[in-house]
């Protein structure tokens, strides 16, 4: 029986992405076991990025899974929390699963320990997202959207993925 992706690592995915997620994937590389980041969605993490790797993939239906995206700003050393409020406030998230609105949670602003791969000397994240349990999601395909508005302007983007029932599928693996 694979090992099942229980609701403390989808949480950890949404909580401890930035944090204590990107430290683990540094040392140990993009799939490292246990890591919270979940660049990858094998900690049940859903992006609604098109052309990433979550466009098309296919989840267990046994599994919780956090539906997501993260905010990342940041510049020189002297970057600090009250920079990265203000940047962030204006920021609005909005996630469609399939068809209807997606009540989301936004965490805290907290630093985000990977700054230099986004060219940065200092960065601060947050992530907003919503951690479903297994009955949330029914077997079959969704689509899931977003909508980003911040100052620049809109981003829109949208994935279409599946959940395999239990023993099919991704349930095997």
């Amino acid at each position: 029986m694979p090992n099942r992706i229980k609701r403390g690592d989808a949480e950890a995915v949404l909580n401890a992405f930035g944090t204590g997620g990107t430290v683990i994937l540094r040392r140990a590389g993009e799939r490292g076991e246990g890591a919270p980041a979940d660049v990858l969605g094998s900690h049940g993490s859903i992006r609604p990025f098109g052309g990433s790797p979550w466009d098309g993939r296919h989840f267990c239906a046994e599994d919780w899974h956090v539906i997501l995206v993260g905010w990342v700003d940041g510049g020189d050393a002297s970057f600090d929390h009250q920079q990265a409020q203000a940047a962030f406030d204006p920021v609005e998230i909005s996630f469609t699963l399939d068809g209807s609105a997606l009540a989301t949670t936004r965490t805290p602003i907290k630093p985000f320990n990977d700054a230099q791969r986004f060219g940065m000397e200092n960065a601060w994240y947050f992530q907003q997202g919503k951690v479903m349990a297994p009955d949330d999601l029914g077997t079959g395909q969704h689509e899931l959207s977003v909508r980003v508005t911040d100052p620049t302007g809109v981003f829109d983007d949208s994935i279409t993925f599946f959940v395999d029932a239990a023993g099919t599928g991704a349930c095997l693996s």
